[in-house]
């Protein structure tokens, strides 16, 4: 009885600790979201993409404007609800709070919106995982399912590596 208490202890001091240090690296990242005239807007969802992994953490603006998100260290750029960049390259080196200031919306016919427009769809999945958890299967798929590769192996004449 005392060996399993004790490893379910270490086990449970193990996990605390990793905890910590992967929320230990996340910084706040916060601002105020506002209209070109400078007017805070409030209810907007803004989303911070990685420009290495294009990982997206989303945020919404509270009543005053204001928005703020944990991210773990990387170069951000933060985007506006369709996409277009409000501030680029926002650095996030270690777990110090960063502010970016007064973010603006950009005139609304900034010649940028074209080349820059995206939205976030509506998800596929009804999951408690975070946006950026990685998934065992295909998007939408069962985790019993089989994969592509597995499907084509089925199919006679058809070699998996031809099914890209």
């Amino acid at each position: 009885m005392l060996n399993a208490t004790s490893r379910l202890l270490c086990g449970a001091i193990a996990a605390a600790l990793i905890l910590f240090a992967v929320h230990a690296e996340a910084a706040v990242v916060s601002g105020i979201y506002t209209s070109p005239a400078g007017k805070p807007l409030p209810d907007h969802q803004l989303h911070f993409e990685n420009r290495i992994s294009g990982d997206m953490y989303l945020t919404r603006t509270g009543d005053d404007g204001s928005f703020a998100s944990d991210l773990p260290p990387g170069t951000y750029d933060l985007r506006a609800e369709r996409g277009l960049v409000v501030r680029p390259g926002i650095r996030v080196d270690g777990p110090e709070a960063l502010n970016v200031g007064r973010v603006s919306d950009g005139a609304p016919f900034d010649v940028r919106r074209p080349f820059e427009r995206e939205g976030i769809l509506s998800p596929l999945l009804d999951t408690e995982a975070p946006a950026t958890a990685h998934l065992a299967g295909a998007a939408g798929a069962p985790s019993g399912a089989p994969s592509a590769t597995q499907n084509a192996a089925s199919i006679p004449n058809v070699a998996p590596s031809q099914t890209h």
